[in-house]
């Protein structure tokens, strides 16, 4: 997420909605679509408060009792949630390592599939300087926790994959595992396309800019295989295996800012939230039918399923896959890519795919929460259900700025906000 475009400035925002293309039918239907009536029966409940820049929540495997909240500029804290009580002691604080800008820091993190045995967990962070273009180094590292379950090694770390930042934001954000079958330790990394504006500028390759251009990781999801010495390598089957002139790790490409993505647990298919520049915010698929990628999402010359006004006159790539969905800033200037839903108290969400935007269709900087159907090949039910979880029953608490969805070990969906909230999504009465 372009934090210090998309927080900070709301002219730019104010910007980025007069700039949009007429809206067309297909948000006013989408928009005007009822709501069911079972879906009044949820809400959000607030479990925690007093964070610092919140941007992810995550758990192991399987741990039912804490939730892992990272803060963008280098801690990350654990939620006692038999309590809904913060603990004192950070899990981890890498506050001396990473960037305090407003682009940088912790955007990510995930736990080894096998953490139970042997206590690894990775974070994407990036620095404040460094680098081939002075803008940051992007890395996945891995960490490891001590004797202490609450506790990590700071020292312990073992940097597994960096790229330059020629900006301070479309860096390394969200990663994690596959649940796909012969998937297993396969770690998937979405990188943005190095920022600027419209991928173009220094540290940018021309023709095309980086989301096109496959000899650098900028702009795509990769794949890589972590090995236990903390090395990596190359899936056999990733699609430029082998391509001269080409990155191995990329596993698809043609992506602007990726900022969330995540796996549905049972389907398998890869949904990924790619924030749009001035037009469009897309969600995009990597389906479970395609475990080996390299589809081109079509960034930077096409924004969603329209051409980018910038290039008027390049030519669309011709293997440019659609997004599954996509809506203009009239909707929202910041999609923030979520979850399928399988948790097993709220059925009114069960199989929809939960998912929102940042800021809203205005620069009122207050978030907004979807729910997406996606069957067969096809995205509909378009539905927004923010009202129904804001302001809480209990508090009467809003929505900041959405930064990310999170799920506990039991599938549970759990919102994080700038505002230093975490909310989780409940079932009512």
């Amino acid at each position: 997420m372009n934090t210090s475009r998309k927080t900070n400035d709301s002219l730019a925002v104010r910007r980025f909605i007069k700039r949009v293309l007429g809206a067309g039918l297909l948000p006013v239907l989408l928009l005007g679509l009822a709501i069911p009536a079972a879906q009044a029966r949820i809400a959000a409940t607030r479990i925690a408060t007093g964070f610092s820049l919140p941007l992810y929540a995550c758990a192991p495997p399987g741990d039912l009792t804490r939730l892992f909240i990272a803060e963008q500029h280098g801690q990350i804290k654990i939620i006692d949630l038999t309590t809904d009580t913060v603990l004192s002691t950070p899990f981890l604080d890498i506050t001396a390592v990473v960037g305090q800008g407003q682009g940088t820091g912790i955007l990510g993190m995930t736990f080894d599939p096998n953490y139970a045995t042997n206590g690894y967990f990775y974070v994407a962070y990036t620095t404040g300087s460094g680098g081939i273009w002075g803008g940051g180094i992007s890395y996945i590292s891995r960490f490891t926790v001590t004797a202490d379950p609450n506790v990590a090694d700071p020292t312990s770390q073992v940097r597994i994959i960096s790229a330059d930042q020629p900006q301070h934001d479309h860096n390394f954000d969200w990663i994690g595992f596959s649940p796909r079958p012969g998937d297993e330790g396969n770690l998937y990394i979405c990188s943005g396309d190095g920022g600027g504006s419209n991928d173009k500028g220094t540290g940018h390759i021309e023709p095309g800019g980086n989301a096109q251009n496959l000899t650098t990781l900028l702009g795509k999801v990769l794949r890589i295989h972590i090995e236990a010495d903390g090395t990596y390598t190359i899936p056999a089957d990733n699609p430029f295996v082998g391509v001269p002139d080409a990155r191995e790790e990329i596993f698809c490409y043609g992506f602007r800012n990726p900022f969330r993505a995540s796996f549905d647990s049972k389907g398998g298919n890869l949904f990924i939230g790619d924030v749009g520049e001035h037009n469009r915010e897309e969600v995009d698929l990597n389906p479970a039918s395609n475990p080996t990628g390299g589809e081109n999402f079509g960034w930077r010359v096409r924004e969603g399923t329209i051409q980018n006004p910038f290039y008027n006159g390049d030519p669309v790539p011709p293997d440019a896959i659609d997004p599954i969905f996509d809506y203009p800033h009239t909707t929202g200037v910041c999609v923030i890519g979520g979850y399928v839903y399988h948790g097993r108290p709220v059925n009114q969400l069960r199989n929809l795919y939960i998912f929102g935007d940042a800021f809203g269709p205005n620069d009122t900087f207050l978030g907004h929460v979807w729910t997406l159907l996606y069957k067969n090949g096809v995205a509909s039910q378009f539905v927004d259900i923010t009202n129904f979880l804001f302001p809480t029953p209990i508090g009467g608490y809003t929505l900041g700025p959405l930064t990310s969805f999170g799920l506990d070990g039991a599938g549970e969906l759990y919102l994080t906000d700038l505002n230093g909230n975490v909310f989780k999504i409940i079932k009512t009465r």
